[in-house]
């Protein structure tokens, strides 16, 4: 099988039996999906009656092929090929790799915190974990032409009294700086849901996840400073393919393990809109699919 490679998209060649080019109005071949992956081609038409056509499946990361559903030719690899005698529908399956990698943050996981201070336990351990709220993070304030050292992230933490369970760097690498079942200093004060308890309360309830981002310049005037906010390259502000495909992975292990559905999952800026901002406008929330 040719392939072609341009600009990272994968161009498949359609070949007959008779080696001849598509031809006519013909059959149509209806590719679906199964989890995260990409697959090629997507919806073909016009296929020639006898036409062989070659399918290939790629997994995003944190997950693998597992298998195609359809009369292909291997359904256990991911480069197969199909003969077209009918209409037909096959589908990929991904599946989530069974172990999450999530290495502890540099200096490791957070128990104490600069003032001397424990981070406390939840009251009811695990059984408290309800929210996951995404939040944004840099070092831009200080350093705007480098935002993004992990190394920083402690530091900045222990300046400003907080800390977040998860992190995840501009390559997708997810690290863990405080436990699940550890009330971590993400969330402050807000409301949600007109739910008097989670009023000043969202620590208690949620995990929290900060994404290294930088949002706007408007959103980021008041938060870094007029100086830095112009210093900040335009490359490096929202967030990285790879950070979206690790957002997701993490985001269905959590919701998996804690049972969390799809509504409880909220920005830090709508549990306080008067005072946050993130992950702000450059925050795309279609990546995720939850």
């Amino acid at each position: 099988m040719k392939k072609l490679l341009l600009t990272g998209i994968i161009v498949v060649q359609v070949l007959t039996l008779t080696g001849c080019a598509l031809q006519g109005d013909g059959l149509t071949l209806t590719i679906e999906r199964q989890g995260q992956g990409r697959v090629e081609p997507g919806v073909t038409k016009g296929i020639a009656r006898g036409t062989i056509v070659h399918l290939e499946a790629e997994p995003a990361v944190g997950w693998s092929f597992s298998n195609w559903e359809g009369f292909v030719s291997d359904p256990t690899s991911p480069e197969t090929t199909i003969l077209m005698d009918r209409p037909q529908t096959v589908k990929a399956i991904f599946l989530p790799k069974e172990e999450l990698e999530i290495p502890s943050a540099p200096g490791g996981l957070m128990t104490w915190r600069a003032d001397g201070s424990q981070i406390a336990y939840r009251t009811n351990g695990e059984a408290d974990i309800e929210y996951i709220m995404i939040h944004a993070i840099s070092d831009a304030a200080a350093n705007p032409r480098n935002p993004y050292a992990v190394t920083r992230i402690r530091s900045i933490f222990d300046e400003y009294g907080v800390e977040a369970h998860y992190l995840i760097d501009r390559e997708g690498t997810i690290y863990q700086f405080v436990q699940d079942d550890r009330i971590a200093r993400h969330a402050g004060a807000g409301t949600w849901n007109n739910e008097p308890r989670l009023t000043n309360a969202m620590n208690r309830y949620s995990i929290g996840i900060e994404l290294m981002g930088v949002g706007t310049r408007e959103e980021m005037k008041d938060v870094i400073g007029p100086l830095a906010n112009t210093l900040v390259k335009s490359a490096d502000r929202g967030y990285t393919e790879a950070q979206y495909l690790a957002l997701d992975l993490l985001l269905h292990h959590l919701q998996a393990l804690y049972q969390i559905p799809a509504e409880k999952i909220i920005s830090h800026q709508a549990y306080d809109p008067g005072r946050k901002w993130n992950p702000g406008e450059l925050f795309d929330w279609t990546r995720i699919h939850n």
